[in-house]
């Protein structure tokens, strides 16, 4: 019996950059093979950034398919063990750590050390850098760890992050430095920082408070509070009011003392000398922008039409967000990563004809391919940042709000779901529909799949590829978990 099907799915290029993005994770978790390595790991190109885009991104398309969950979790975990080790903090650590050995062979700090405290000091750059990535002014690192343990959770309902914690471990000349948190306690940590600060925001790096950064704290406190009920969000708005009042160019009482002609925000604010720097950069307009529509929304949205008339026209009514060549080589931005943030903020914002020419122009110049196994990427530098931004964007809804939603999503856990496929079949939908759980399988043709289902009731009609399955083509699934039944059948009507 034939059935039509309503599932939004996942598009060939959905699936594409699923693969892709899967394929980064899961290598073991020291392994960097596809990452963009850089020398200037501590620049907006580092690890960190790459691995927390490429999560949200993983996490955005799990939403296509809501009633299969397997490769989006075992994706995100995957890069959460990424961000722990300490390839994607050592930006951090090696700073701290040659203050810490000078201190502990009783060594006056070289001259290097000596004049950068002192620029500290004197300029108002928070003093010391803790050896501890996690414990003062790094939400550049720790609010994105954050945003990925509250999505892996929001995903999987698994509180091993909560229960268990997790340790950051690193190693200086013999010595071993350990540092164990929890998802609540790192959340609490950042939720501290911005409560305590005089400004409503926490520092990025020492002495200084990066709008986009500080997205990512306020989205933070947002998935703590909705997987378990603490109000860390209430200091949000103190940050949203403190950039409207002082970071934001232009029109605004009390803004930027001097002129950012640059830009629209200004890149950061100095909490020790009470200043906004006076510069701005395209990449921190649009990912900071960009991202505060996930969270504030409505100031986003005010200040947009703004952001819109930087765009500039490329070829074939293609639209792109220019970047200056310093900045490029200094690895603060790249014309393919601004572009992508604007194409998630037009599309957040529901332009849909902007994202259209946006996402054009990358992919006429931003040099799109696939891989053997389907994988599909920009090889635009950094690729896998690059191109978590753009399947980021086009998951997004059309009419906007979609980032926005994102914080609020969670998978019905007890709805029938699909728990896993053979290997070498693609599923490019799962969804659930009253009584109905609908799956749509991509593969060759004929071939032979087993599909094990979880949460199914005798009253749930099965439908896979638009047919019906009878309950007696189902059999209980033996040594896994109790109640999961298999469905051993063959592709037919695949693309």
């Amino acid at each position: 019996m034939s059935l039509e099907t309503n599932i939004s799915g996942l598009s060939a290029g959905d699936l594409g950059f699923l693969k892709y993005l899967s394929s980064l994770a899961l290598q073991p978790a020291g392994e960097w093979d596809g990452f963009y390595r850089t020398p200037a790991d501590g620049m907006n190109f580092g690890l960190r950034f790459q691995i927390a885009f490429s999560g949200y991104a993983v996490f955005a398309l799990a939403q296509r398919t809501p009633a299969y969950r397997a490769p989006y979790a075992a994706a995100l975990q995957a890069l959460i063990e990424k961000m722990l080790h300490p390839d994607s903090w050592a930006y951090w650590f090696r700073g701290a750590a040659r203050t810490l050995e000078a201190e502990a062979m009783h060594k006056t700090p070289g001259p290097l050390i000596s004049a950068l405290e002192f620029t500290h000091s004197r300029l108002g750059l928070g003093g010391a850098v803790p050896a501890d990535p996690c414990q003062q002014g790094n939400i550049q690192y720790s609010a994105h760890l954050a945003s990925l343990l509250g999505f892996f959770e929001m995903l999987t309902a698994d509180p091993r992050y909560d229960r268990e914690g997790f340790t950051l471990t690193a190693t200086s000349e013999d010595k071993t430095y350990n540092f164990h948190y929890t998802h609540s306690s790192l959340a609490g940590h950042i939720f501290e920082q911005m409560r305590d600060s005089h400004f409503g925001g926490a520092c990025c790096e020492p002495g200084r408070a990066y709008a986009a950064c500080n997205n990512h704290a306020c989205i933070s406190n947002l998935l703590h509070d909705r997987l378990h009920g603490t109000n860390l969000a209430e200091v949000n708005r103190r940050w949203s009011d403190w950039i409207k009042h002082h970071m934001l160019t232009g029109g605004v009482k009390g803004g930027l003392p001097l002129p950012a002609p640059n830009g629209l925000l200004s890149v950061a604010y100095m909490p020790d000398l009470h200043l906004p720097i006076p510069v701005s950069f395209n990449l921190t307009d649009a990912w900071g922008l960009a991202f505060m529509a996930a969270w504030d929304p409505a100031t986003a949205r005010e200040i947009y039409p703004r952001f819109r008339k930087r765009l500039k026209n490329g070829p074939g009514d293609t639209l792109y967000l220019g970047s200056l060549g310093p900045n490029e080589s200094a690895e603060i931005s790249s014309v393919g990563l601004n572009t992508a943030f604007a194409a998630v903020f037009a599309r957040e914002m529901g332009d849909q004809p902007t994202y259209e020419r946006l996402k054009n122009w990358a992919d006429r110049q931003l040099d799109p391919v696939s891989d053997e196994s389907g994988g599909r990427r920009y090889q635009a530098k950094p690729a896998p940042y690059v191109t978590a931004l753009l399947a980021l964007a086009g998951t997004l809804a059309p009419e906007g709000g979609g980032l926005h939603a994102l914080l609020e999503w969670r998978p019905d856990f007890k709805a029938p779901y699909l728990v896993g496929a053979s290997a070498g079949t693609d599923v490019t939908g799962a969804e659930g529909d009253g009584g109905n759980l609908r799956i749509e399988l991509q593969g060759e043709a004929g071939r032979p799949v087993e599909l094990r289902f979880g949460n199914l009731t005798p009253r749930t009609k099965l439908i896979v590829q638009g047919v019906k399955v009878a309950a007696e083509n189902l059999e209980a699934a033996s040594g896994v978990e109790k109640g999961d039944v298999i469905l051993r059948t063959t592709l037919s009507g695949c693309k």
